[in-house]
C-alpha cells in the first residue's frame, strides 16, 4: 500500500497508514466524564492533529511520543484546520514502514553525491593516501552506509545523506583554500576531509523514526572511532609512511579545533587548521540555514 503523506491529506479522505507520534496527551471532555486522546502525527512531509474519542486510555498506552503507529480514520476540517478523527491505532510492526518516510533527506541527489565523492577519491595522487581512502570507499557496503548516514543527531546535516553532503561541502571549501594557499598539501587535506567523520557511521544510527547515538557512539564518540578505523586500515597497507600517518592522524584528531568541543589535540599544522575551519564553516552555515 502506498504511503499516505500528511501533505497530501484532504478533508473527506480516509486515512490508513503509519505515522510517528510527536505529541500524545489525554484531555478531559468538557461536558461528560472521561478523556479523549489528542495527538500530533507526523512524517517527513509535515504534521497533522489527530483525535480519538473512544478508548482513549487504552490507545494512549501504545501512542507514546516517538512511536511509529498505524492509524485508521477520516480527515475533516475543524476551525479552519485539518484533523484526523481516529477509529483505531496500533504500534507499527517492524517492516511495516520505511524509516525514510519519517526522516528528512537532503536536497542533493544521492547518486550524484556518490559520483562526486568517487571523483574526489580518484583525484588523489599520493599512492598511500589513495590506497587508504580506496580501502574505505571501495567497500560497497560501507559506501552505502556512508551515503545514507546523517552527520549529526540534531545540530547540522541531521538528515539522511547528511554525512556525505557535509563531507563534500568540506572538500569544496578546502579546494578553495588550496587555490588561495597553494603551499597546503592538497592530497593530505582532501584525504583528511574524506575521512574526518568516517566514525559517524558507527556513532549514529536510524532507529524507527529518529536519529540516535549507538552505545559505542555515546561512550566513545566519532573522533576516537575515526582514529581507530583509520589506524586499523593503515595496518593492512604495505609501506604506509609513518610520518604521513602522523600528519593525517593529527588532522583527524584535531578537526574539532578545541578540547571543549571534543578535540583530543589542537590543530598544529596548516592543513589541520584548514580542515578545522572548513568543517566548522560548512556545519555552521548549514545549521543557520535551517533554524
Amino acid at each position: 500500500m502506498a504511503k499516505q503523506f500528511v501533505k497530501d491529506l484532504r478533508p473527506g479522505d480516509r486515512v490508513d497508514g503509519c505515522f510517528v507520534v510527536r505529541q500524545c496527551r489525554l484531555v478531559p471532555f468538557r461536558n461528560k466524564p472521561g478523556n479523549f486522546l489528542d495527538l500530533i502525527l507526523a512524517d517527513r512531509s509535515g504534521e497533522v492533529i489527530a483525535r480519538m474519542w473512544d478508548n482513549a486510555e487504552q490507545a494512549a498506552e501504545v501512542a507514546g511520543v516517538g512511536a511509529v503507529v498505524r492509524v485508521r480514520g477520516r480527515c475533516e476540517e475543524y476551525q479552519g484546520r485539518l484533523q484526523v478523527i481516529l477509529d483505531a491505532i496500533s504500534v507499527c510492526a517492524e517492516g511495516e514502514y520505511d524509516s525514510a518516510d519519517f526522516l528528512r533527506s537532503g536536497k542533493a541527489d544521492r547518486q550524484e553525491m556518490v559520483n562526486q565523492l568517487r571523483a574526489a577519491v580518484a583525484s588523489l595522487r599520493h599512492p598511500h593516501l589513495r590506497a587508504l581512502v580506496d580501502s574505505f570507499f571501495g567497500d560497497d557496503e560501507l559506501l552505502a552506509k556512508f551515503a545514507e548516514a546523517p552527520a549529526s543527531k540534531q545540530l547540522h546535516h541531521a538528515h539522511l545523506g547528511g554525512l556525505m553532503e557535509h563531507t563534500l561541502g568540506v572538500i569544496r571549501i578546502l579546494e578553495g583554500a588550496v587555490e588561495v594557499h597553494p603551499e597546503l598539501d592538497r592530497d593530505l587535506l582532501i584525504a583528511g576531509a574524506l575521512l574526518h567523520d568516517i566514525g559517524k557511521v558507527e556513532e549514529l544510527e536510524v532507529r524507527g523514526s529518529t536519529i540516535e547515538y549507538t552505545d559505542i557512539g555515546r561512550l566513545v564518540g566519532h573522533i576516537v572511532l575515526t582514529d581507530r578505523m583509520v589506524t586499523e586500515k593503515i595496518a593492512t597497507l604495505m609501506g604506509f609512511i609513518e610520518e604521513l600517518q602522523a600528519r593525517l592522524t593529527h588532522l583527524l584528531l584535531s578537526h574539532h579545533g578545541q578540547k571543549e568541543y571534543g578535540a583530543p589535540v589542537l590543530p598544529m599544522t596548516p592543513e589541520a587548521c584548514a580542515l578545522h575551519y572548513a568543517d566548522n564553516l560548512d556545519a555552521h552555515v548549514q545549521y543557520f540555514s535551517e533554524v
